[in-house]
């Protein structure tokens, strides 16, 4: 059975998806059927933040290109917008920069994040060679990408995935 902090998170998704987007008393309804905290937190939040863990890309920590192929070391900001305790066993994810898809990856180990919490989490991605080398022909002299993560995170090892879609900028050189 589901810890209390995977069932909360159930209870707010199935709110999310119950507010319809007329009608305050079917809202109210639905609001009422979350726990206090997952209420609050819907009602403070856009429902994206509700629903799941923020994300983006802090640091570029490293290269490395073999040739067909290239790893690239990550370090991925985990941010929980909620009002209760976040606990993520897998995040899977796409990866592109400047609009080319890059790479994909996926963190392996569990993560449990406090109320408004966040943790830097390391993560080492196997890209395609080729479309790396594209990235860095084009580069700015200041190493600016602009990147969009796509993927979901596993909730409390309950199956559930709950979907992300993040973007932003970060440097990306060889060293």
């Amino acid at each position: 059975m589901p810890g209390t902090e995977a069932c909360r998170w159930l209870l707010a998704l199935a709110a999310l998806v119950l507010v319809p987007t007329a009608g305050a008393a079917d809202s109210a309804r639905a609001s009422a059927a979350a726990p206090p905290s997952a209420a609050a937190s819907m009602a403070s939040a856009p429902a994206n933040q509700a629903a799941g863990p923020r994300l983006r890309i802090v640091e570029v920590r490293g290269i490395e290109l073999r040739g067909n192929q290239a790893r690239i070391d990550l370090v991925l900001q985990v941010r929980n917008p909620g009002g209760w305790k976040l606990s993520l066993d897998d995040i899977r994810f796409h990866c592109s920069f400047n609009g080319t898809a890059t790479a994909q990856g996926h963190s392996t180990g569990d993560l449990d994040l406090p109320p408004h919490g966040s943790a830097d989490v390391p993560v080492r991605v196997d890209v395609d060679g080729a479309a790396l080398l594209q990235v860095l022909a084009a580069l700015p002299p200041d190493g600016l990408v602009h990147y969009r993560l796509d993927g979901d995170a596993e909730l409390n090892h309950t199956l559930l995935r709950v979907p992300f879609h993040e973007q932003g900028d970060v440097a990306l050189r060889l060293r």
